[in-house]
């Protein structure tokens, strides 16, 4: 579900498809919030039985958290009328789910650099998510203070 999510929610960033197909954007973003929910809830779950014991599993479970809660925000609202904060809250959600590829590019070369997979693991379970989401502070930040 969740590599669904990834799949599908980049394209509901672009504002000119946005404007032109709105029932597509409706339906997507339908499937993206519950792909997000599945994924999240199960990641949450999956977290507490995370190698590398607490520290890692917080990670996980965080991200679960953050990413679920950034995903119903933004559902409250535009249900709401309030556009420009559901764009916000989308994201922060797309910047947790995207922590999915963020892992995959992290944990090879911190297990290169430190030799350690196991301390590598402790630190991309908050590596893969964190820097995404100050990425996306930023994004927010500056595409909409114009």
């Amino acid at each position: 579900m969740g590599g669904l999510a990834l799949f599908i929610g980049w394209r509901q960033f672009g504002s000119k498809f946005r404007k032109k197909h709105i029932v597509i954007h409706r339906l997507i973003g339908k499937i993206y919030v519950f792909s997000v929910i599945v994924s999240a809830i199960a990641s949450i779950y999956l977290g507490v039985y995370a190698n590398g014991g607490l520290i890692s599993s917080l990670g996980f479970i965080c991200l679960g958290c953050v990413w679920l809660c950034t995903t119903v925000i933004a559902i409250l609202n535009i249900r709401s009328g309030n556009i420009q904060t559901h764009q916000h809250f989308m994201i922060y959600s797309y910047a947790c789910t995207f922590a999915a590829v963020t892992l995959r590019l992290w944990y090879p070369l911190l297990k290169s650099l430190t030799g350690n997979p196991a301390s590598s693991y402790l630190i991309v379970a908050w590596l893969c998510w964190i820097p995404n989401l100050i990425v996306a502070y930023f994004i927010v930040k500056y595409k909409f203070s114009e």
